[in-house]
Parts: C-alpha cells; structure tokens; sequence
C-alpha cells in the first residue's frame, strides 16, 4: 500500500501542476454594459414590441450571404435594430423566423447548415450574423415562459432560456424556445446544460440588476440536451493510470500473501488431529504408588495398572 499511496499522490501532483495549467484559461471578459440609455423596461421580460419616436434604421445584411442562408427575408432582417429592447421593426423578421423554425421541425423545410460561434461572434458581430443558422453549447441558468405578443401564427408563449456559454465569458446568451423536452427543469434558477441549433437574431438590451447591458438574442424551436456520460466522467488520463497502478499493487499484495502462508503451511510438520491421540498409548501412575514402591527394595518391579 504505501508504494500505491506515493503512485497516487504523484499523480495528482502532476495533473494538478502540468495538465490543470495547460487546460484551464480564463476567457477575457467581454463589457456587456450600454454605453448610452435610458430602457424602457419590458413587464417580466416578455416579448413586447415598443414603437421608438425615431425611424428605424435599414441596415442591411452582409453583401455575401444568399437569401438561401436566412432564416427571413433580407428586407425584413434589413429592419431589425441592435442595442434596444424589442422595437414594432423588429416584428417582421421575428415572426418570419418563428415560422421558418416550424416548418423545419414539422419536416417541412430544410435547416442549412449551422455554424459554431462563441459569444464574442455573437456580440461583436451581430450583423453578420443576423437570420443565420448558428450552433453553440452552454449551460441554462434561467428558464420561464412568457408570454407572446398578438400574433396571426397562433404562438401564445414563448420558453425564454438564459444561457452561460461553454468556455465564457460569465454573460448570458439569451435563447427563445417554441417549445421543451420533456421533463426539462423549469424555474429562475436552473442547471441544465444544452446545446442550442438556432437562428441569430439581434444584440438585445435588457434592464439588469446594475446597468442597462446587452446580450446576443437567438431562436430554436428547442434545446437539444447532450447525451449523459454513464462511465468515465471527470477522470483525467493520469488519474485511470493511478487506478490500474493502484489496483495492480494490490493484486500482486494479496497474491503473495497467499503464496507465503501456502508455502509455510507446506513445510510444516502436520500434527495430531487432537492432541489425546499422542497420550493414548501411555501408561501412567501416580506419585503415591512411585514412593511406595520404591519403599520396598526387594520388591520386584511391577508396572503400574492403567488408572484410566
């Protein structure tokens, strides 16, 4: 055991020295915070159309995507603003997407194929990303419904999901779902990893607890939840060799342990089965009948009767 003990303490010593330093990094922090305001603060955060006294803007999308690509028409994404909350020129473009995500899950349409972003694309780059399929993998720490704006799509609520990205930065990437696996956990404090297949829609401004900041809003029709790790899961290659090197040790301890206390048990005179059977044949007498004996000289020798 104590070789086994050293094995195991080294091998921690290693992964915590050499391979922690290598693999972890802290991700730089993006500021999420709008420069400028004030927010009109939307009720619970549902999707309200706010109408702003200034026009909207029409900017266009990248010169070198193709209509096949977005998830809406170029026009109705050409009206969509970033750094505000939901505006009446967004309302185009939304409902454009909600009806695209439900013909591809009904089987009625063909997704194009999405591309892996991070939350620094997202929110660096929200025109060029904007209506395009887009894949990335996080951690949900608020799910609640909210409820949908009048809509002629029948759409009564929505699932709004605030999402921490996989490798940071600590700032929420903010998802809306038509709909839920089931038996997903619900509630303003949740933990369930997923992996989003959506489409891009604006850099949202929401109200937040210290600031007025901005997050990157996209849309799918559901989260997908990854597959569970049944075997295996937090354990590093230097800590499975620890394990078979400790369990080896312990193989060939108790092995030769076996082999020893065979080996003496070999070379071990066998004794008796009871120790009566050395006595049996012993013939004994007692001290009375000695002294007495040897009282009488002349008297021949007899040997004692058996008193037992």
């Amino acid at each position: 055991m104590p070789p086994a003990l050293f094995l195991f303490l080294l091998a921690g010593w290693l992964e915590r020295s050499w391979w922690g330093t290598r693999s972890q990094t802290d991700p730089a922090q993006i500021e999420t915070r709008l420069a400028r305001g004030p927010l009109v603060r939307t009720i619970d955060d549902a999707v309200t159309i706010e109408r702003p006294a200034d026009a909207p803007e029409h900017a266009p999308v990248d010169a070198g995507v193709t209509a096949v690509d977005l998830a809406a028409s170029p026009e109705a994404l050409a009206l969509v603003r970033d750094d505000t909350v939901f505006r009446s020129g967004d309302e185009q473009a939304w409902f454009e997407i909600w009806q695209r995500l439900r013909q591809e899950s009904d089987g009625n349409a063909s997704p194009p194929r999405s591309r892996d972003v991070t939350f620094a694309q997202l929110f660096d780059q929200p025109r060029s990303f904007r209506g395009q399929r887009v894949r990335f993998a996080g951690t949900i720490r608020r799910l609640q419904e909210v409820q949908a704006s009048a809509n002629g799509q029948g759409i009564p609520s929505y699932w709004q999901a605030w999402i921490e990205p996989a490798g940071g930065p600590a700032a929420p990437i903010v998802t809306y779902f038509l709909f839920l696996p089931s038996g997903m956990a619900t509630g303003m404090r949740v933990d369930v990893p997923v992996e989003i297949d959506g489409v891009y829609f604006k850099r949202w401004a929401y109200q937040a607890s210290d600031a007025i900041r901005l997050a990157p809003l996209v849309m799918a029709s559901a989260p997908r939840l990854p597959p569970r790790v049944t075997s295996g899961a937090g354990t590093s290659d230097v800590g499975g060799v620890a394990l078979l090197s400790i369990a080896g040790l312990i193989g060939v301890t108790i092995i030769g342990l076996r082999l020893a206390a065979v080996s003496g048990r070999v070379g071990r005179k066998p004794g008796p089965e009871r120790l009566e059977a050395d006595w049996s044949g012993v013939v004994t007498e007692s001290a009375s009948d000695s002294l007495r004996r040897l009282s009488v000289p002349d008297v021949p020798f007899a040997p004692p009767r058996d008193r037992s």
